[in-house]
């Protein structure tokens, strides 16, 4: 069992964080963006997995640290903004991004005005980041406009893995696939 550590300046652990840890089919090499407290970065590293484990928040990188700490278990941890300070390649790439249609300060839940600010810059390199055939997950909101997000993400495969439904809104977990 995970032991983690919480803090009021990270992204806790919610309904979507789980959507993904309980439906994702990872690769030996995973990198987790946006990881937050650690969940699901550690998680898959005490399941076998090397983990890459990146947040933009240096006060969430210190939580996953300390988290992975007193889980006993090795993550490779690095503060970047998406992609910058991430190097190699991987089998799968998971990112729980801010996808709420807001503007806010608070960078865990403000995907600006369409709820794709993140997520858009996030997918145009994420494939120069996927070993061939590797896979990518991310969770969406209907409270944006899905339909021509993915559309105009042309170079990926969307693939709904499963679906949550709350009073206010539904979010789906997708795999991508990189298309050739």
């Amino acid at each position: 069992m995970i032991n983690l550590d919480y803090s009021n300046d990270v992204y806790r652990p919610a309904e979507d964080t789980y959507l993904i840890l309980d439906n994702v089919k990872c690769g030996k090499d995973v990198l987790e963006m946006g990881s937050g407290s650690g969940l699901i970065a550690i998680t898959l590293a005490s399941q076998g997995h090397n983990v890459t484990a990146a947040d933009i928040s240096p006060k969430a990188v210190g939580l996953i640290w300390h988290n992975a700490t007193i889980n006993n278990v090795h993550l490779d941890i690095v503060m970047s903004d998406l992609f910058e300070n991430v190097h190699g390649k991987y089998d799968t790439i998971i990112f729980n991004p801010p996808y709420l249609p807001v503007e806010a300060e608070s960078p865990q839940w403000s995907g600006g005005k369409d709820g794709f600010a993140v997520t858009g810059r996030f997918l145009e390199t994420a494939h120069e980041y996927l070993n061939p055939g590797g896979n990518i997950y991310i969770v969406l909101s209907d409270l944006t406009d899905m339909e021509s997000f993915i559309k105009k993400n042309t170079n990926y495969e969307f693939i709904k893995i499963k679906s949550l439904s709350f009073d206010f809104e539904a979010i789906v977990l997708f795999e991508l696939k990189v298309r050739k």
